[in-house]
């Protein structure tokens, strides 16, 4: 709305709760909206088109009457594509919001991030669960939906009224699918699909979750998620984010138990055409990969997802040098005068540029500054509401350039000699450190927020 809005535009924002569609023939554009969604309500929107044309427009919010803190719901109703408005026809999912689902267990906190999908016979609801922080996972739910989500909702309705379901009450004029005995939407009993918070805090990629699947032509089924790569504090039990949370990618299996026991003891399958079973991560490793291989030879396609024992920073420092001139950089508001680049890896080396600032950025009250001044480095570290400022002296030789060297928790002030382009490796193998600092203030830990760290050229 930077060129302004009208006074019914705004209403209608306010309406949406901020959420809006924009859409296009092509991912190329143009691109049309926005379209704001008169009703909604929460976080995390997702649409979901089912087979028989019926779109659903399913989200998050806190739960109505929670019973502990925490407590969130996620909510379904269909949507007319057309003109963006949610279809009141009295029929299930078209009269009101529906909650289909409040978490996997007991005590369970901020169910979010839904996702529906169909895969056969099924339609799928996927989320994630336990907060975007150390206990975040990935939950999988299903309903039986041969012949459309919401006939599966009818079949659920009539089931609930026949047996007697008690039902948990929501707001006058929407519906609830969780009964105290039967729910419209199934757990995977394996759940969670995924998560990396039963792996300690010796672990370096931690809060995994937040996924969703993709069907790729020739590489079968993925999932697309976040997760933060941490570095080790010196103190025990002490992980710190100097990159922000990423996103992660992972082969996905379908499988089925190989009997069903309960059923049937002599251990034939009890399954159809139609079931797929359940979406299984990295099957074999049950934890996202560090490095996965595609082969594709004559006879077919193979994944190869392995671990390795690593932490979030190589033994190689990246190089970003921010005054090289380039022009994909990031323009923070408030902050126009400086070019931003993502810190992708630790170890970073990052070049001081002999005339403006080097910056590197956690967020507008925690980040440092680097320049030279004459034959001296001056530094600034603001970190909240305290700064330190200061200046070191660079000796004076042929070739000798600064760098400031982002590792191990600390921000170090380097020289070397350099004839040529700048190698990163010998650099600091060879270089003498003049200033080395604490840089716990620019992680996320101290910070606050979500974001990674990034480094600017201010001229």
């Amino acid at each position: 709305m930077e060129g302004g809005c009208t006074e019914s535009e705004l209403m209608r924002f306010h309406a949406a709760e901020g959420n809006f569609i924009l859409e296009a023939d092509s991912i190329e554009g143009p691109w049309r909206g926005p379209f704001w969604i008169e009703g909604a309500e929460g976080i995390d929107p997702d649409i979901f088109e089912d087979g028989d044309g019926n779109v659903y427009w399913t989200q998050t919010r806190p739960a109505v009457n929670p019973q502990w803190e925490g407590q969130t719901e996620v909510w379904t109703q269909r949507i007319d594509p057309e003109t963006w408005t949610f279809v009141d026809d009295g029929l299930p999912a078209g009269s009101g919001k529906t909650v289909i689902w409040r978490g996997y267990g007991v005590e369970s906190v901020w169910a979010e991030a839904p996702h529906l999908y169909r895969v056969g016979d099924y339609v799928y609801l996927m989320t994630a669960e336990g907060g975007t922080s150390f206990e975040h996972s990935e939950m999988a739910m299903r309903i039986y939906a041969p012949h459309g989500l919401l006939r599966a909702f009818e079949a659920y309705e009539r089931e609930a009224s026949e047996s007697g379901e008690c039902i948990p009450q929501v707001r006058d004029g929407e519906r609830c699918y969780l009964g105290t005995a039967i729910r419209a939407f199934h757990a995977d009993k394996k759940n969670p699909i995924l998560t990396h918070r039963h792996l300690g805090l010796s672990e370096p990629l931690q809060c995994v979750g937040h996924a969703d699947l993709l069907l790729h032509p020739e590489l079968g089924w993925w999932l697309v998620c976040l997760g933060v790569r941490e570095t080790r504090g010196k103190h025990d039990g002490e992980l710190l984010s100097y990159l922000g949370r990423e996103s992660f990618v992972a082969p996905v299996s379908w499988e089925h138990n190989p009997a069903d026991w309960k059923l049937d003891g002599n251990g034939a399958l009890d399954t159809h055409e139609g079931d797929p079973g359940w979406p299984v991560t990295c099957a074999g490793l049950g934890r996202l990969a560090d490095e996965i291989t595609v082969t594709t030879e004559d006879d077919g396609i193979t994944i190869e997802p392995r671990v390795k024992s690593s932490l979030a920073g190589d033994m190689e420092p990246a190089l970003v040098d921010v005054a090289d001139g380039s022009t994909n950089g990031v323009v923070v508001r408030d902050e126009r005068d400086v070019s931003y680049r993502r810190i992708a890896k630790l170890p970073t080396l990052m070049p001081i540029p002999m005339s403006g600032s080097l910056v590197i950025r956690q967020n507008s009250t925690h980040y440092a500054v680097f320049s030279m001044r004459g034959t001296d480095v001056r530094y600034e570290m603001v970190n909240g509401d305290d700064s330190q400022a200061g200046s070191v002296a660079v000796v004076q030789a042929d070739g000798v350039r600064p760098a400031v060297l982002f590792d191990d928790n600390r921000l170090s002030v380097i020289v070397a000699g350099v004839h040529g382009p700048v190698d990163s490796a010998t650099f600091v193998r060879q270089g003498q450190v003049l200033l080395s600092v604490d840089a716990r203030f620019l992680s996320t830990e101290w910070a606050g927020g979500f974001v990674g760290c990034m480094a600017g050229f201010r001229a």
